[in-house]
Order: C-alpha cells, then structure tokens, then sequence
C-alpha cells in the first residue's frame, strides 16, 4: 500500500515537472513572438516614415527647376551641399532636433521600479500632445537627452547595435516607446496593468 502511494506520488512528480517545462518554454514562445511582434511594427513605422518623407521631397517645390536643379541634377535630386532658401533668401535651418525646447523634459535613470517609467512615459506623452508639430526625430532626440544613469548606457548600447547589426534605426516616439517598455516593463505586469 505505501509502495503504490511513493509510486503515484512520484509520478505526479514527474508530471508536474514535465508541465512546468512545457509552461517555460510556450513561456519563452510568448516573448519570441512578442519581440517579432514589436520588431514588425517598428519596420513597418520605419517603413511609413521613410515614405512619408520620400513623398515631401518630392512634392517639394523647392527641389525642382523644370527637368533640373540649379546645379544640373535630375529632378527631385538635391545636390551636395544644398541649402533651401527661405522667403528672405537667407538658408533654412535644417530640423537637427537639438532646439531649446521651452518645457523641461523629464529624466529617466531605468531603474527597476516600473511605476517610475511609466510615469515619465505619461509625461512625455503629454508634452507630445501638448507639441504637435515636433518631428519624430526630434521627439526621440528630446526624450534620450535626459537620460541618466542605466538608462542612458542602454539607450547607447541599443542605439550602437542595431547600427552594428544593420538593423532599422528606430526613428519614431512610438519605436522607442514600445523598447523601452520590452526593457523597463516586464510582460506579466504589462498584463496586469492593461487588464486592471
């Protein structure tokens, strides 16, 4: 009797064991499939923002002078060391991104707390709201620029290997939100948080 009870019991043993397995790796899926998931949608932005600005210069009326530039170029082509003129003839600074902002722009550290990322996130995104016109580059150059501390050496790194890997540059607010929330928010509370 107590021989078949040590043998039913371990063989709940190794049942068990075999579903905490199995739980880990459709656990390890899961994140696969997310990262695949967040990496898909920041080509496709990335994509949407390459066209957007192919379809500006090529409205722009600026660039074109009949079949060519000024300097013999075909049309829609800018020549090396182009400068667009402005009404007054004087060049046009070009949007660089590193313009006095006139708000304070939050800092953010990456710590472990979740809370503190997700706050600064709010409050970038109500400075975003209240900047409607602020490029997306220069929205992601305001909100790295007070990085501090484990959040600036990761935005470095991550910057520095999707360059090294050949991989899209991320060139939108809503790119760097979504790796920064794959890094600074773990997936279970992401869950808990939407659902709540």
């Amino acid at each position: 009797m107590m021989m078949s009870l040590r043998v039913q019991v371990d063989e709940i043993k190794q049942t068990l064991d075999a579903t905490n397995v199995t739980l880990t790796g459709l656990s390890d899926q899961m994140t696969d499939i997310q990262r695949n998931l967040a990496d898909m949608r920041l080509a496709i932005e990335n994509l949407t923002v390459l066209q957007q600005q192919h379809q500006e210069d090529d409205e722009d009326p600026e660039l074109e002078d009949d079949a060519h530039n000024a300097r013999g170029a075909p049309r829609g082509h800018r020549p090396r060391g182009w400068v667009p003129l402005g009404r007054n003839g004087r060049g046009q600074d070009e949007e660089d991104g590193l313009g006095k902002p006139k708000f304070s722009i939050p800092k953010f550290e990456g710590g472990a707390d979740v809370e503190e990322y997700l706050t600064w996130e709010l409050k970038i995104e109500k400075l975003w709201s209240l900047h409607p016109h602020y490029s997306e580059d220069r929205k992601i150059k305001l909100a790295s620029s007070e990085f501090d501390g484990y959040a600036l050496r990761w935005w470095d790194s991550l910057i520095r290997n999707l360059d090294e890997d050949g991989a899209q540059p991320i060139r939108t607010w809503r790119a760097m939100k979504e790796a920064m929330t794959s890094r600074f928010v773990p997936t279970n509370y992401m869950r808990t948080y939407l659902i709540s």
